[in-house]
């Protein structure tokens, strides 16, 4: 009888000790878990992948090393810089979308602006009639634009910017295409295109007469920047020149869209080959 109360005990003290050891090692693993949890998780060789809601744009200045080409303004906003034959990381994946994007700027509360690699398809006028002066809200490109954006970007209104302020630029042929002055906003689309001054600044500053070198450079493409006392001429790029061209001239555009700050992403690093990849 003494034997058998000696082997009862001695197995509830083994019980007790394998009962203790389960919850010290669950405790330790619940702890560190919650420690993961409260910190970045770093996936070696991509981007890293944030455990708490930051800013989109937050997420790619941590990612991208400065000397990619990306530079702060004094406003705080940022903008990719590089010449034609800078590598560049600024490559961007939205979902749906088979061509890849790039990253223009991303502004001191975070949303980024991102123009679209060049798609021959996309080639409008950008006014229905020679005779036609410039118009942006009644243009010919815009009303492309818009359908193109109800055609493919429609399913992504949560994370792209409805109403941002376009500014409506003209830039004076003798003047050079470079020196823009900002004639009014525009608020009435969720889509635009690039601007002469955001070429220049791509190219970080740099320009020689109607010659600007930037990674934005790619064959002929549409600006919405006007040329003024020509009322009837918008300006474009034809690869690294800047061209008055006539209202009546067709050309490729590119769309360009600002994604929300709140936008978030699965990974990447900028490359082209890995490209920040929104979730």
């Amino acid at each position: 009888m003494g034997c058998c109360v000696m082997r009862r005990k001695r197995q509830k003290k083994k019980n007790f000790i394998i009962f203790s050891v389960i919850c010290f090692f669950l405790l330790f693993f619940i702890s560190s878990a919650y420690s993961l949890l409260k910190q970045d998780v770093v996936v070696s060789g991509k981007a890293r992948i944030m455990s708490e809601q930051i800013s989109g744009g937050d997420f790619i200045e941590n990612v991208v090393d400065q000397d990619d080409g990306l530079i702060v303004d004094d406003d705080g906003s940022s903008h990719f810089v590089g010449n034609s034959d800078s590598v560049v990381n600024n490559f961007i994946r939205i979902p749906g979308d088979s061509y890849l994007w790039r990253i223009l700027s991303i502004d001191a509360l975070g949303n980024i602006k991102i123009i679209r690699n060049r798609d021959d398809s996309l080639e409008s006028m950008f006014m229905e009639n020679k005779n036609s002066p410039y118009d942006w809200a009644g243009s010919l490109v815009l009303a492309n634009l818009k359908t193109w954006y109800q055609n493919n970007l429609s399913n992504l209104n949560d994370i792209i910017v409805q109403n941002p302020e376009w500014l409506l630029t003209e830039a004076s042929k003798n003047g050079g295409p470079t020196n823009v002055t900002i004639l009014s906003t525009f608020t009435n689309s969720p889509i635009g295109l690039i601007r002469n001054d955001e070429v220049l600044d791509s190219s970080g500053g740099t320009s020689s007469g109607n010659s600007v070198s930037s990674w934005l450079n790619d064959g002929y493409q549409w600006t919405m920047t006007a040329v003024a006392r020509k009322n009837s001429q918008a300006w474009r790029m034809n690869g690294d020149k800047f061209m008055n061209s006539g209202v009546s001239t067709s050309s490729v555009y590119r769309p360009v869209i600002i994604l929300k700050s709140s936008t978030t992403f699965s990974g990447g690093t900028g490359t082209e080959d890995d490209p920040f990849n929104v979730s």
